[in-house]
């Protein structure tokens, strides 16, 4: 395990890299919101707690990533905005999703296909070199850990 002293800060982190979907604490989901706020970045704090199936979880991410009113409130539709933010451009996005733990247990189906999307637009925007990062909080050991100095 590494120690506290090789762990990167938020900021070293942020400008390193240029796109991530991790899980993480809470504290580094705070410290990278924080870093890429401060940087002039765009940052999203989303619960899932009441997302348990296709259709609610569609309603918390266009109301929580202030979609445009194109949104078609499916699959097809999430990838087009995630891998497109022209609404609200800017040079790094940290989306935090805390509490995705329901969906996954109750609509394991929907909480993988929202991962793979979210996988794929962590792979455009990397192509694009724009910083996009998806944190997922919680434990996820199918994802790669993500830790910082908080």
């Amino acid at each position: 395990m590494k120690t506290t002293s090789s762990l990167p800060t938020p900021s070293e982190l942020l400008f390193k890299a240029d796109a991530s979907l991790s899980a993480c604490s809470a504290d580094t989901a705070r410290a990278m919101l924080q870093a890429a706020h401060t940087a002039g970045g765009k940052t999203y704090r989303i619960d899932l707690g009441t997302a348990t199936d296709t259709t609610k979880l569609h309603h918390v991410l266009a109301r929580a990533l202030h979609f445009p009113d194109w949104y078609g409130h499916n699959w097809d539709a999430l990838a087009d905005c995630l891998s497109d933010m022209s609404w609200d451009e800017a040079n790094t996005y940290v989306l935090a999703l805390q509490r995705a733990e329901p969906l996954q247990a109750l609509d394991p189906e929907s909480f993988n296909t929202l991962v793979e999307i979210l996988e794929d637009a962590v792979q455009v925007w990397h192509e694009q070199k724009i910083r996009f990062w998806v944190l997922l909080i919680g434990d996820f050991p199918e994802l790669p850990r993500l830790e910082v100095i908080a």
